[in-house]
């Protein structure tokens, strides 16, 4: 097994509320993630999701400061924990806030998976 990182860039533009981006992952197992993000505005929630193919949410939306990277921990835990298997999946990232943003707001989400080699031939 390899880990590889997939990375996944949305930006809800200014004046808006919400981005999303939809895409099939590469074959494998999802270890778990880490959000970095220029949203700074504390008065302004602001959430990021990740849903399935048939549009439920399988992470959750929640706060995030829940997706940053966590220090201290070994490389295993450091990351928001997801575990689940890509398989042949579409997934939509979708980031969120209650009010529109100031400024174009960028959500860089990093995943960190396990992939079999012999399924990149």
């Amino acid at each position: 097994m390899a880990v590889k990182e997939k990375v996944i860039n949305i930006t809800i533009l200014k004046g808006e509320t919400e981005a999303l981006y939809a895409t099939a992952l590469e074959v494998g197992f999802v270890l778990g993630a880490e959000l970095h993000t220029n949203h700074n505005d504390i008065d302004n929630f602001a959430q990021y999701g990740i849903y399935d193919d048939s549009g439920v949410s399988f992470s959750k939306p929640t706060h995030i400061d829940h997706w940053k990277r966590r220090e201290g921990a070994g490389f295993d835990d450091s990351y928001k924990p997801l575990f689940f298997n890509t398989e042949s999946k579409t997934f939509t990232f979708k980031a969120k806030t209650n009010q529109p943003v100031i400024k174009d707001t960028y959500f860089h989400l990093i995943l960190i998976y396990k992939i079999n080699p012999e399924s990149c031939t």
